[in-house]
């Protein structure tokens, strides 16, 4: 059986906000097929069509949508995000429309399927922009833009609002937004009247200052969210209590003790639960690693071992519909790994890997309607 994803890359140049400049040399966005039997991976086909493909998401009606994390579109201070149709039997794309994001860097990307509303981050401009979807899939111009204010105690990280996810709760009708500027975590409601996001009904929960919250990750049944603190590398544990959420716990995003070392210039990224909810995974840049958790009956998380991510700079990551495998974006190394889990501890063995120039986001493809 072959299970299938689609990889984000950069194409081109961009300037990270630590200063970086990495020459991407990517395709574009690579669809890529995982033989379950063996963990081999292979590619099937590269969309080259837009620039910087960082982020993607997609849909079982047959739909993708990526953005393109630049800082200038068609002469304006902006990036954009394109919407494709996915073809049923090859799983090639085909690209239906582009529109402006009007902030610059979008570096993710998500649909809230109950409001039909596609939303980007802006990471260097500190805004969210919302889109309607229409029902072919295309993207209508931007409704709602967002611009967040602040800043925070890390000067070359915080010196301003720096949205860095914009991600629905499922069922809920509202999206959380991660500001790794101003250490906060954001709950927008979204109107079921106009399709907005009510700015004015938004709850605010403060992350440890010099934090730089970056994603969240749902329990199944949303009341446990665990959130990755990029410039503390660290994981916050909040519970949802009436309409807002709590912290309850901080644990580290990889092992600190001293007989392990802690790398000063590692900085965590993406997190993940298993389908069971039984473990959770963080990537580390810096430290290489994944590491992985055991998730508790209350939702506390005890560190269950760093595994080695198999390339330089894991970024974004998925676990396959099924929770048996995890593959990993290693950016720096020009490749994909592919780990096995291991179902009675949570712990990682590798598989395999695919090259894949500069890869930034793995997401799998869902079943299609």
């Amino acid at each position: 059986m072959e299970t299938f994803f689609y990889v984000g890359t950069y194409t081109q140049p961009i300037h990270f906000g630590t200063g970086e400049v990495l020459l991407g040399k990517g395709g574009g966005i690579y669809c890529i097929a995982l033989d379950h039997d063996t963990g081999a991976a292979r590619v099937v086909h590269v969309n080259p069509s837009v620039p910087n493909p960082s982020f993607l998401c997609c849909s079982g009606q047959g739909f993708l949508w990526a953005v393109s994390e630049l800082k200038e579109y068609e002469g304006m201070a902006s990036g954009a995000v394109s919407s494709f149709r996915i073809d049923r039997d090859s799983l090639a794309l085909e690209r239906i429309n582009t529109v402006p994001t009007m902030g610059e860097d979008p570096c993710y990307v998500s649909v809230a399927p109950e409001s039909g509303l596609l939303f980007a981050a802006n990471y260097s401009s500190g805004s969210l922009s919302a889109f309607p979807v229409n029902g072919d899939g295309s993207l209508e111009p931007i409704r709602q833009l967002i611009i967040r204010s602040g800043s925070g105690p890390d000067v070359g990280r915080q010196e301003a609002p720096h949205v860095h996810c914009a991600v629905p709760v499922p069922g809920m009708g509202r999206i959380m937004v991660c500001d790794l500027g101003t250490d906060r975590i954001c709950e927008y409601p979204i109107s079921a009247e106009t399709s907005r996001l009510l700015t004015n009904q938004a709850r605010e929960i403060a992350a440890p200052a010099g934090s730089g919250p970056r994603h969240p990750a749902f329990s199944a049944g949303l009341d446990i969210c665990y959130v990755s603190l990029e410039l503390s590398s660290e994981i916050l544990a909040l519970r949802r209590e009436g309409s807002g959420w709590t912290p309850f716990q901080t644990v580290d995003s990889y092992d600190k003790s001293p007989s392990q070392g802690r790398n000063a210039d590692n900085l965590c990224a993406d997190i993940h639960l298993t389908p069971d909810g039984r473990f959770l995974y963080c990537s580390n840049r810096g430290r290489d690693c994944l590491s992985a958790f055991a998730v508790a009956p209350d939702g506390t998380l005890s560190h269950r071992g760093d595994f080695p991510a198999n390339g330089r700079t894991p970024r974004s990551f998925c676990i396959d519909p099924s929770g048996a495998y995890l593959l990993c974006a290693n950016q720096d190394s020009d490749n994909v790994s592919i780990f096995r889990i291991a179902l009675e501890d949570g712990g990682l063995e590798l598989a395999g890997a695919v090259d894949i120039p500069t890869p930034v986001n793995v997401v799998a493809l869902p079943e299609l309607d």
